[in-house]
Order: structure tokens, then sequence, then C-alpha cells
């Protein structure tokens, strides 16, 4: 291209608004084939406009299944129906726990949501009581029905898991804290289906008073909410007849997440735009699905762990195609040391570490297995990341912070792995002090 010549001076053919693509930016006005999970919503949160006290409610399924989306739009529809029966209501949220890595900031965030500008909470300064006090304070300054919700609550640090969950629903009944009038609810979102059990018996009988599980979308749903996003989203007569139902099947065939199929439309009609195409075509969804989950995971990195997370998470990929050693939870940590000292991070302890390993697990992105060594071994964990290693891998090398931790000889190391061939696989030098370890830094 000539150095006169302007590259952004072509007009989009392909999209016309692409922020409903953007699924957590844009909140439909219509919402599809959850009925009956609309109804289940509506009997639990029914006491609060017939004037009773408001219930606890626990909402989780997989990512993408319409779990926030209709918890916004039935909050939108509450607050109309209390203020046309004159019921004292407020609503807090939701706010996504995944933001705040600790009890303090998360209460800090929720106290601050609902006051004013002069009169925020510094970030330090108190104690976790004395900022859970003001939130006690503010909620009882506001009186009447105060519902909370929490979003992705599976990231509340488990320090402060009882306080939100057991403790939150019952504050007026607390002779210890301020509230007399207020009447508390709580809305908790999870991405988790097994959060509930990893909680106490006493707070899991709480969360749990009313529990909506969102399922997966089918194929034919995913159809009729990809085309109600992309009549909004493409210019009309771009899209072959085939790009709307094979990325619904795509995503269908994953994990039925509304989300993965607008990336996958998004991604398909950057590729038609880049291409300097009048369509879109089902070859572009075919090539848009082949870099999806990279940029998931990339998404991972970036948006949601931190970064002692994403270093536990690339220790543990790295160790599942290591061919010399098993993905044992010493090994894991021993090879994080390494990486965490390659960009400067601090390094955590063993115990915290296992709990980031933990956590990821939580999250869906490993599993592990128990297994006993035998009276002198005792047990360890073995583990394995759900997602491919090389998309891993891929999205490790685009994330800003953690782009240099990857060994330089990572890919020979892939390779082997992907061939089958990793136990005959040795380092370049075994004689070497320097080389002596199988993957190389620097």
């Amino acid at each position: 291209m000539k150095q006169d010549e302007n590259p952004f001076q072509e007009e989009d053919k392909i999209f016309a608004w692409k922020q409903p693509l953007k699924k957590d930016a844009y909140e439909p006005e219509e919402i599809m084939h959850r009925d009956e999970e609309i109804k289940l919503y509506t009997n639990s949160l029914q006491d609060i406009v017939e004037g009773h006290e408001p219930n606890n409610v626990f909402v989780y399924g997989p990512t993408g299944v319409g779990k926030t989306a209709v918890t916004k739009w039935m909050r939108e529809k509450l607050e109309e129906e209390a203020r046309k029966r004159d019921v004292p209501l407020s609503i807090v949220g939701p706010i996504n726990c995944r933001h705040y890595k600790t009890a303090y900031r998360l209460v800090t965030a929720i106290v601050n949501d609902l006051r004013s500008e002069e009169e925020q909470i510094a970030q330090s300064g108190h104690s976790t009581d004395r900022v859970f006090q003001f939130l006690y304070e503010e909620i009882e300054s506001m009186g009447g029905n105060v519902l909370l919700i929490l979003d992705e609550i599976d990231n509340i640090p488990p320090d402060a898991r009882n306080d939100f969950l057991y403790d939150l629903p019952r504050a007026e009944a607390n002779e210890d804290t301020p509230i007399d009038d207020a009447k508390v609810g709580l809305i908790g979102i999870s991405n988790d289906l097994k959060f509930v059990d990893t909680l106490e018996p006493k707070v899991k009988s709480t969360l749990g008073e009313r529990e909506i599980e969102f399922g997966p979308y089918d194929a034919n749903q995913l159809r009729d909410i990809l085309t109600y996003y992309a009549d909004l989203s493409f210019e009309d007569g771009v899209l072959e007849e085939e790009v709307v139902p094979l990325a619904a099947a795509f995503a269908a065939q994953e994990r039925g997440d509304v989300r993965q199929g607008l990336r996958i439309l998004e991604k398909a009609g950057e590729y038609a735009r880049m291409e300097g195409s009048a369509t879109v075509t089902e070859a572009n969804v075919r090539k848009a699905t082949e870099n999806i989950e990279t940029d998931e995971i990339l998404d991972y990195f970036e948006d949601k762990l931190s970064i002692q997370q994403g270093l536990s998470y690339i220790s543990a990929t790295l160790m599942v195609i290591e061919p010399q050693k098993e993905a044992r939870t010493k090994h894991i940590y021993n090879l994080y040391t390494k990486l965490a000292a390659t960009i400067g991070a601090d390094e955590v302890s063993e115990r915290k570490f296992y709990e980031f390993l933990d956590q990821l697990c939580m999250l869906g992105l490993a599993r592990s297995t128990e297994r006993n060594l035998g009276r002198k071994g005792g047990r360890t964990y073995i583990y394995e990341v759900t997602d491919d290693p090389e998309d891993i891998i891929r999205a490790c090398e685009q994330e800003d912070r953690l782009s240099k931790v990857l060994p330089s000889n990572v890919y020979d190391i892939l390779e082997h792995y992907q061939k089958g061939q990793a136990t005959s696989y040795q380092a370049p030098d075994g004689t070497d002090p320097e080389q002596r370890d199988l993957f190389k830094f620097g």
C-alpha cells in the first residue's frame, strides 16, 4: 500500500452494528427459549411483590446459557411491579465477583456502589469486619426489601463465602448487626454446577432455598437465538444461508453456549471483511471455529485469571506435555517456581499454589485424579487440562503478562507429545548443568 493511501477508507460492508455480538455488552429486548426458567424465577421472587420477605435464589449452569441475561430481565420486571404495588425494594447488582480476589475488596465494592462519590471507602485502612459493618449500615439505611445479586459467586474467596452466603441473608436476625427494618435476599449466579457441594451444610441450605438450573441450548434453540443477533449485527443479505445454522451446530456440539456462537459469527464476518468479500460464507464459519478455542482461553487469561492463576494454568499445561514426569502437584509446583522467576512474579507457597489448582478445576479448566502411592508414598493428585495444550500455549503467547514465561523449546516438546513420542524425547544435552532440565528458558 502506498504511503499516501488510507487503509480505513473502505466502508464496512459486512457489519451493521457489532455490539449485539458482544453478548455481555448488549441486553436483548427478547428472551428466547427460557420460559420454564423464567416461570421458576418468578415463583421464587413473587413473595417480594406480595409484601413478604425475599427468598434466596441460586442460579447455576454453564457459561453462555442466559443466566445473567434472564436475571437482568427479571430484575427490571420485578422493580417495575414493586413500584406499581408500592412495595419498598432496592436491588444491588449484578456485581461480578470475578473482579474481587479478597473479601475486603468485594465488600468494599458493594458499599461503594451504594454510596456517593464523596463517601467512598478506600481500598485499604479498615478491617474486613469493619467494611461488613459499613455494608450492614447501608442496607439498613435503604430499608424495606434489599436484594443483592452476585454473579459468578464461585469466585468469592473461600474466607468470604460464609459471610456472604450465610451471614448476610440472615443479617437482620443477628443482634450484632445494625439491621432492624431491612429484609435481605440474595441471588447467586454460578457457572460451576458443583459449587454448592463445596459449601458448608448450613451455607448450602441457605443458598439452595430456591435453585434454578439453566441447561445448555440445543442446535435449534441456538439457531433461533443467533438469527436474532445476526439480524441486528450484519448488513442485509451478507450471510449465506448455511452460516447461522452451521455456527449454531458448532456451538451446540461444544457446550450449547450462545457466547461461543456469537464469537463464531463475529470471527467469520471479520474473515469475510479481510478477504474483501461481499458475503460471509460457510468456509468463513469453518475457519472461525478453528481459532475459537484459543480466543476463549485467551479471554480467561486476560479477564478471569489473576497472574498467579495464569501461572498455575500454564504450569499444569506444560507438565501435561512434559515427557519425563507425570503432572503431579509437586512437579507442577516446581515448574511454577521457574515460570514465576522468569517474569519476576512473587512465588507463593505450595499450600497457596494448590488452592490455585483447585480454582482451575472449579472453573472447568483442569481436573484432577487422586492416586494412592502406597504406604510410603502417601497420596497425590494427577492433573490434566480440559482444553488442547496447543490452544492453551498459543493463547498464553498472546497474553501480555504471560507471553514471556513459555520455554524456548515448548513447541519441540509439544510436537513430540502430539505424536505420542514423548517418552523417548531427551533434553539437548543431559550432561550440561544448564541444559539438564527439559524445558529451556531464555
